[in-house]
């Protein structure tokens, strides 16, 4: 018979010691291990092993948030952001009314899944795009630019107000069954900041309204220092063969490392990004130039010469309630009864 025993042997020196590797295309990480056994024989003996592995893993870009202190408009978001389909509320252009996908909030590590969840449920439908964000993660959102462009989408900075709650809000229920929501376009306060003009960059139609707020500055590279523990069970069988079982136990975050140096991987990436966007890559020079904790806010002209925007205009083009009424009918313009 064999059994396991499950008996704490602490390591004499928890201290890390290691180098860390590092690789943004593919998160590579450098493993480091120590173990302390204690062989235990009686009969048919039994060997318990407690082993801690230290691993550097984890690698994400991300864009520190500027600290604004002039109104509440200008505060990060506290949230991940959010994605929704919504009906303009205006009761004029009904049964055949406008609708679009509202992103409003931080660019994180899942926005990207959550973005394609909110295109399926779009199906075949090519709906605009109204983007509000103070930025979030650099790789994130060239991955959802480039599937922007791919749909061959059109974007604009605006955001979206809703009619009755707020679709992040816990007890918030759309207002139909498909869950969509009312609402409307306001662009006032449309805000696309530090990661965000990547998004706005990908559009086949990238669309900034007078008051549109678009800002860049330095790209911050963050690296996280992981300890991971498991614990190693060994037994030696009666015909004397050892046999080990490793288990995961725990990962716990030692060190968070940021920079502002933009290496020179992390700018060819940029610049074939925008590139491919049909975007002037001398903007990464503007970006670079701006410290993180600062934001540069672009002029109108500089949006055009640049190629972030293709157009200055009002919301109504876009999203407006009297689009479905011409003989020319948007691709946004659905028909509910």
């Amino acid at each position: 018979m064999v059994a396991w025993l499950h008996e704490p042997n602490p390591m004499p020196d928890n201290r890390v010691s290691a180098t860390e590797s590092v690789s943004m295309a593919t998160g590579a990480s450098a493993d480091f291990s120590r173990a302390s056994q204690t062989l235990v024989t009686c009969g048919r003996a039994i060997a318990i092993a407690i082993a801690i592995a230290i691993a550097i893993a984890g690698f994400g870009i991300a864009l520190l948030l500027p600290a604004f202190s002039a109104g509440a408009a200008e505060k990060k978001p506290s949230r991940d952001m959010t994605f929704s389909i919504v009906r303009t509320n205006n009761p004029v252009c009904e049964p055949e009314c406008p609708e679009w996908i509202a992103a409003d909030g931080y660019i994180a590590d899942k926005t990207a899944k959550a973005f394609k969840a909110i295109l399926d449920k779009a199906g075949d439908r090519n709906l605009p795009l109204l983007i509000n964000s103070f930025g979030g993660r650099v790789d994130v959102a060239m991955a959802m630019g480039r599937l922007i462009r791919e749909r061959g989408m059109t974007v604009e900075v605006a955001r979206t107000d809703y009619l009755r709650c707020k679709p992040w809000d816990a007890d918030c229920r759309p207002d139909f069954k498909d869950g969509t929501y009312y609402g409307y376009a306001n662009l006032t306060f449309g805000v696309c900041n530090s990661a965000c003009p990547l998004l706005l960059a990908s559009g086949v139609r990238r669309i900034a309204g007078p008051f549109s707020r678009i800002g860049v500055h330095q790209i911050v590279t963050t690296r996280y220092k992981y300890r991971d523990r498991y614990k190693i069970l060994s037994k030696i069988l009666s015909d004397g063969k050892v046999v080990t079982e490793k288990k995961f136990v725990e990962r716990e975050l030692v060190e968070t490392v940021k920079s502002a140096d933009l290496s020179n991987s992390m700018r060819r990436e940029l610049t074939d990004y925008l590139l491919s966007m049909d975007v002037n890559p001398e903007l990464v020079d503007f970006m670079v130039s701006t410290p993180p904790e600062d934001i540069r806010y672009l002029s109108m002209e500089e949006l055009k010469s640049f190629g972030v925007v293709t157009e200055i205009s009002e919301i109504e083009g876009l999203v407006g309630y009297l689009i479905c009424k011409g003989r020319k009918r948007p691709d946004n313009c659905t028909v509910r009864r």
